[in-house]
């Protein structure tokens, strides 16, 4: 993997705090840690010697283990699990025939990928809440910045930057609760045997079962979920749904800050070289990447759904390739997390560009205030067509659109000429933008 891995690209795709997570030095730690919890929990109740569990919690780490040797091991059984479990035992003696009593591989496999998607999920915390507050401030911020709203890509209504920011806020606070949602039910026990009846530890298999739950702080689920992958699924979905809201960001962030727009700007770091033949080029690096990232977390999203129709009680040839796929997701979300709170946090809101944009049309996007106005005296729709009609020769003249309405007498004989100044001042149609921002800074603050 060298795109998460190597010298080139690793800090695009995925961030240090979070290669550290996910390494294989790391998984084969966790795969020990979850046999000693599970030998300690066998132990307790007195299925195996707690000389034999005191024995394999102490020597429960990646430093009692030759790593080669389990490589080595790989190479002639083509087994991960036993290959582990084998060369540990060598390094213990007899009571390493203790280790895995009564487990199937899968049981502690899963175990231990669940103990570093815990890990990694702690690590996305971080950016997370800071995304979120920067969310927030931006909302806060500008909740009375005027700028021109735009639908179908084209200029609208008066809007406020901080109803724009509160509008991203909102929709990435349901990526925290979808989230939240998908973790609580990723964080269950699998410990259920060879095909889902722990018949291995007979009339004992039901309290182990709780005693392990307990040693690593998990619910114990109805049945096992060898083959029933949708726990995973429904934890990439999330991701996939986070990556889409911060790529829709950044796509906004980029299209308002083309310089004939100039509205927004990512905050570019000194020395950073945008072209090797253009020196004038200062590229929105972070933004950009985030639209391949999201597209990727879409990717891996879509190719965990397939992952979920094993055959028979388990299927190897499927959750294997969960290895490949979790840790990138993780590695692709923290980048996409990290590049967002960094442009987030110091975005560039010029909030003159916003008035000189809002301002581009001299005044037609007041069009809907004038409408509603004369809709009191006149009805809606022949409010329209006036304000319409009005439109248009402001487009075909050289009148401002404002001399334009005080020259139409059909309008001037219902609104006055002060009426009809204000309502074509566009600063002053924002509606109700600053509730609207409130409510999602609220939204985002209780969770």
């Amino acid at each position: 993997m060298f795109h998460t891995h190597g010298h080139l690209f690793k800090n695009a795709f995925g961030t240090p705090e979070i290669r550290e997570v996910f390494t294989e030095e790391a998984y084969v730690d966790r795969f020990m840690r979850v046999e000693a919890a599970l030998a300690r929990a066998q132990a307790d109740i007195g299925v195996i010697p707690e000389a034999a569990a005191e024995e394999i919690t102490n020597t429960a780490s990646v430093e009692h283990i030759d790593l080669e040797d389990v490589e080595r091991r790989i190479e002639e059984i083509d087994l991960f699990t036993v290959a582990i479990i084998q060369t540990w035992k060598e390094e213990i003696g007899d009571h390493g025939e203790y280790i895995h009593w009564g487990a199937t591989s899968q049981d502690i496999a899963d175990m231990a990928l669940l103990e570093l998607i815990r890990e990694g999920l702690s690590v996305l915390e971080t950016d997370i809440e800071a995304v979120g507050d920067a969310l927030e401030i931006l909302a806060e911020t500008h909740a009375e910045t005027p700028m021109v709203g735009r639908t179908h890509h084209v200029h609208a209504l008066p809007i406020t930057f901080g109803l724009k920011a509160a509008n991203w806020l909102d929709e990435f606070t349901r990526d925290r609760d979808r989230l939240e949602s998908a973790v609580e039910r990723v964080e269950a026990l699998q410990f259920f045997g060879a095909v889902g009846t722990l018949a291995s530890l007979g009339e004992d298999a039901l309290e182990v079962q709780e005693r392990f739950a307990e040693e690593l702080e998990l619910t114990v689920p109805a049945t096992a979920w060898h083959s029933s992958r949708d726990r995973f699924v429904e934890l990439a979905n999330a991701f996939a749904s986070m990556g889409a809201t911060l790529g829709r960001i950044a796509r906004q962030v980029l299209v308002l800050g083309r310089e004939e727009i100039g509205e927004l700007a990512e905050p570019i770091d000194d020395g950073q070289v945008g072209s090797s033949t253009m020196p004038h080029k200062r590229n929105p690096i972070k933004t950009e990447r985030n639209l391949g990232l999201a597209a990727l977390l879409r990717g891996h999203a879509s190719t965990m759904q397939t992952l979920n129709d094993g055959h028979d009680e388990r299927d190897a040839g499927l959750w294997y390739a969960e290895y490949a796929l979790i840790p990138e997701a993780f590695c692709y979300l923290s980048r996409a997390l990290r590049n967002s709170r960094e442009v987030l946090t110091e975005l560039v809101v010029d909030a003159e560009a916003m008035q000189e944009n809002l301002e581009h049309h001299d005044g037609l996007v007041t069009s809907e205030a004038l409408m509603m106005a004369l809709a009191d005296t006149v009805g809606r729709q022949t409010a329209h067509e006036l304000v319409y009609d009005a439109v248009t020769k402001c487009l075909e003249s050289d009148k401002t659109f404002l001399r334009t309405l005080l020259d139409d007498e059909q309008i001037t004989a219902v609104l006055s000429s002060d009426e009809i100044e204000r309502l074509t001042d566009p600063t002053a149609y924002t509606g109700s933008a600053d509730v609207f921002s409130q409510r999602a800074i609220e939204n985002s603050r209780q969770q």
